[in-house]
């Protein structure tokens, strides 16, 4: 047993000296001081932060080296439809980011993922031969009726980003918090687990969730009751 604790010990005190200055974060922890390039070039570091909310939402990616994940586009457009209807950044003195675990030279595919990932949750919501669906099938059905509720009308060549993206292109960040996998939800790809951090004004981590399997999101509706009691 004691050998078992010695090693557990050991291999711990690799993980954390390979980032020692980005690591795993929980709840009432001060989140490390990091700083990420958007999809301008722009740098953008906590620490200038302080004193505004911070919302960082790190996005799995792909799911396939060719396929994007479709919940985390929806995701997005979810989160700026809220933000666009609420005022939700300037009400609660909150910025809200974006982070992928690659380089900006993958934002344009990314961006023209988007109406494939929108037409594949619009299958899901209203699949063909409704009629003879098994049991399991209704059963996804209902469920992404009731979590994907929006149908964006995603243009390409009119698209904004209005909510910044991060490249984690290096994966400090995703590997100091322990994010980045190169295989997980079943696909063998270079990703991220789903993981949403909000924090304080004071850089302190008041709200954390971490993915167990890619669909188990909480929405843009749950996250603004959340933000609403930290006005």
């Amino acid at each position: 047993m004691k050998k078992t604790i010695v090693l557990f010990m050991l291999l711990f005190s690799f993980v954390f000296s390979q980032n020692e200055e980005i690591y795993p974060i929980t709840i009432n922890e001060k989140f490390p001081d990091i700083t990420l390039s958007t999809q301008d070039g722009d740098k953008v570091s906590l620490t200038d932060l302080r004193g505004k909310k911070v919302m960082l939402i790190f996005l799995r990616g792909r799911v396939t080296p060719t396929v994007w994940c479709p919940i985390c586009q929806y995701q997005y457009l979810e989160m700026v439809n809220l933000n666009e209807e609420e005022n939700l950044k300037e009400r609660a003195n909150m910025e809200i980011f974006f982070v992928l675990p690659y380089s900006s030279d993958t934002l344009d595919h990314w961006i023209s993922a988007f109406p494939k990932s929108l037409e594949s949750i619009e299958k899901w919501k209203n699949p063909e031969n409704a009629d003879s669906l098994s049991k399991g099938q209704i059963e996804w059905m209902e469920y992404a009726r009731e979590f994907f509720p929006y149908s964006f009308d995603f243009s390409v060549n009119d698209f904004e980003i209005t909510l910044p993206i991060l490249f984690d292109e290096d994966r400090k960040v995703s590997k100091g918090l322990m994010l980045f996998k190169e295989e997980w939800g079943g696909t063998k790809v270079d990703q991220n687990i789903p993981t949403i951090f909000i924090i304080d004004e004071k850089g302190y981590v008041k709200f954390k969730y971490l993915s167990q399997y890619t669909n188990d999101r909480p929405d843009a509706k749950y996250i603004k009751k959340y933000i609403e009691k930290m006005f």
